[in-house]
């Protein structure tokens, strides 16, 4: 898992079927905060180098009874530990896990985001088709009107079919403005993260991922993961500061007007070791400790969560593909009942009204079938959006 992470931080990629709708802006964004997270991870890696002191002091003394007699001194030193008991071999290993852990959480962002492109295309494409399909039942709603307007001129109807009739048009003409009013919306939302055309841009074409290809390329496990192995190396950087520590320090200083019998240039070294001892040591330890093991814990139910959720998404995607064959079955019946529609129509049996009906009715099978597809392809989306592969 550790490689996986490391590898598909490094690529920064999305999966081969989804491209890159994010705009200039949002990549460059991206790439950014990755470099700063790197930065900051080299930073972290040295942080237990001590820096190098520099220093220039100038005085005036009134020892010798003459008057006041200035002096420089200038030194530079440091103090370095160079045994922390563990603690600056798990310093940096708690460096580069928290890289790890800033890292897996910008890719899991770009890839939400883009996967949150990609969901804006296939709803703005099932818009356009829901509101051809309301077209066409608008078309049949009005030849329904137009029927019962005939047959209640005859006194075949009363008037309340005939206002139920006018009411369902009504209300479908209201849904389509309601449609268009969304398919707006969606456009608005995608042209917020992308600069592509909206009309021109290919919908991605989706597979079913499997469950392993799932789980060990899941950005959101990545993370978990990273901040598990956080935990445990700052568990042991937190153990290492109640333990010895050795340090080692030297300076070198030269003043201007040195005391007789004195160097005017001359070098100091100190070894010193150190272990502090606290009343909360005890506590400071369990609470580090206690947050690894939750880290962990978290860690093991995530994997289980994201086993769960795979397994529903791919229910529903055979539910479906279900619907999808049923509604393909529904749309040969459609066919043939159209074609002995139009020779009853020939026949004299049947008005073209009657023909218009069963046509529209048929392309709205068809379309249909084209929802059921954007649907699933929605659903395989929830799967895209968790894993960079």
């Amino acid at each position: 898992m550790k490689k996986l992470l490391l590898v598909s931080i490094a690529t920064f990629s999305f999966t081969q079927e989804l491209d890159n709708y994010l705009s200039p802006l949002n990549n460059q964004l991206f790439e950014l905060e990755l470099h700063k997270s790197l930065t900051q991870k080299n930073m972290n890696k040295l942080s237990w180098v001590s820096p190098i002191t520099l220093s220039f002091e100038r005085s005036w003394s009134n020892q010798i009874a003459d008057g006041w007699h200035p002096s420089n001194r200038y030194s530079i030193g440091i103090d370095q530990p160079i045994f922390k008991s563990g603690g600056i071999y798990y310093g940096i290993k708690f460096a580069k896990s928290n890289y790890n852990l800033s890292s897996a959480t910008i890719l899991d962002k770009k890839v939400k985001l883009n996967t949150q492109a990609a969901q804006l295309l296939f709803s703005i494409k099932q818009t356009k088709l829901n509101i051809s399909k309301l077209k066409l039942q608008i078309k049949n709603s009005k030849i329904e009107l137009q029927k019962a307007k005939e047959l209640f001129n005859a006194g075949l109807y009363g008037s309340e079919i005939l206002d139920s009739a006018i009411v369902k048009d009504d209300e479908a003409n209201m849904a389509l403005l309601k449609l268009q009013e969304t398919i707006e919306d969606l456009k608005s939302a995608f042209r917020k993260i992308s600069n592509k055309n909206i009309d021109t841009t290919p919908l991605p074409k989706l597979r079913v991922l499997s469950k392993d290809e799932f789980l060990l390329n899941n950005t959101e496990l990545n993370i978990v993961n990273a901040k598990s192995q956080s935990s445990k190396n700052y568990a042991k950087v937190v153990k290492s500061k109640y333990l010895p520590t050795v340090s080692v320090g030297a300076r070198y200083s030269k003043i201007s007007q040195a005391q007789k019998g004195t160097k005017d240039a001359f070098t100091n070294y100190n070894l010193r070791v150190t272990m502090p001892i606290s009343v909360n040591t005890m506590n400071d330890l369990e609470i580090a400790k206690l947050d690894s093991m939750i880290d962990s814990i978290k860690a093991q139910n995530s994997r289980k969560s994201m086993r769960i959720e795979y397994n529903n998404i791919i229910k529903r995607v055979t539910i479906i593909n279900k619907r999808i064959n049923l509604a393909s079955k529904e749309l040969l019946s459609y066919r043939r009942l159209f074609k002995s529609t139009k020779g009853l129509y020939h026949a004299g049996q049947k008005s073209i009204l009657d023909v218009d009906l069963i046509k529209n009715s048929m392309r709205i099978k068809a379309l249909d079938i084209k929802i059921y597809k954007t649907q699933k392809s929605l659903e395989l989306l929830k799967l895209y959006s968790k894993v960079n592969i």
